[in-house]
């Protein structure tokens, strides 16, 4: 029986109001930047930082930087000055506030890698969202107005993510066999969460014992 489900989506695919509309329709919690709020206060570090550094890797330069640490005067790193945490510390901090909602059930996770983290948990149900180019590039409109190269933009979202899930997790996001579901969210939003929430459903009968008839 799932008793959770992971998103994982495409940068201007639509998954994360797939997500959105998915959890409404299960009355479940949906995670997505509630996430940020709760690594930030877990790290107890500024929350536009933790949004910034939201799904990425620490560079080179940053671990390098960390390395000195405790043996010389403040450094800053990734604009906010220095706490002891650092981009593979929000990863673990990312790591565990999903485990918990895992443990806890009946919510979506939107992204951070959550099919990766769970990818062990029985109930939880793992759907990747999807688009043609095109569309992504015309959602994303919406979203970046001012943006000038768009498809720049897209390729960097998904670059970094696909790096997230690998360097952290050894994931290769574009591997089905980490999904239950591959949805194209051309077939509309609601369309996409209809059937997460149908595959939810159903594993629930599929978990009920079957009835007994009473001997004649």
């Amino acid at each position: 029986m799932f008793k959770v489900v992971t998103i994982a989506r495409e940068y201007g695919s639509g998954g994360a109001e797939v997500g959105r509309r998915a959890a409404e329709m299960l009355g479940w919690t949906l995670i997505d930047k509630q996430i940020i709020e709760r690594v930030a206060a877990i790290g107890k570090i500024d929350r536009d930082w933790v949004e910034r550094a939201d799904e990425q890797c620490c560079g080179l330069w940053e671990r390098v930087l960390n390395s000195f640490r405790h043996g010389g005067p403040e450094v800053f790193v990734g604009g906010v000055a220095d706490t002891g945490v650092d981009r593979d510390a929000l990863q673990k901090f990312t790591a565990r506030v999903i485990e918990e909602a895992g443990k806890a059930g009946n919510c979506v996770i939107v992204g951070r890698s959550s099919q990766c983290v769970l990818h062990d948990e029985p109930s939880a149900l793992h759907v990747l969202v999807y688009a043609p180019l095109p569309e992504k590039l015309e959602r994303m409109k919406h979203r970046h107005p001012n943006e000038r190269d768009m498809l720049a933009l897209l390729r960097r979202m998904d670059a970094e993510r696909m790096r997230y899930a690998s360097e952290y997790f050894g994931c290769n996001t574009r591997e089905p066999s980490l999904y239950h579901m591959c949805l194209n969210s051309t077939m509309g939003l609601d369309a996409c969460a209809e059937l997460i929430v149908s595959a939810v459903h159903d594993s629930s009968l599929q978990q009920r014992p079957e009835k007994q008839e009473m001997p004649a």
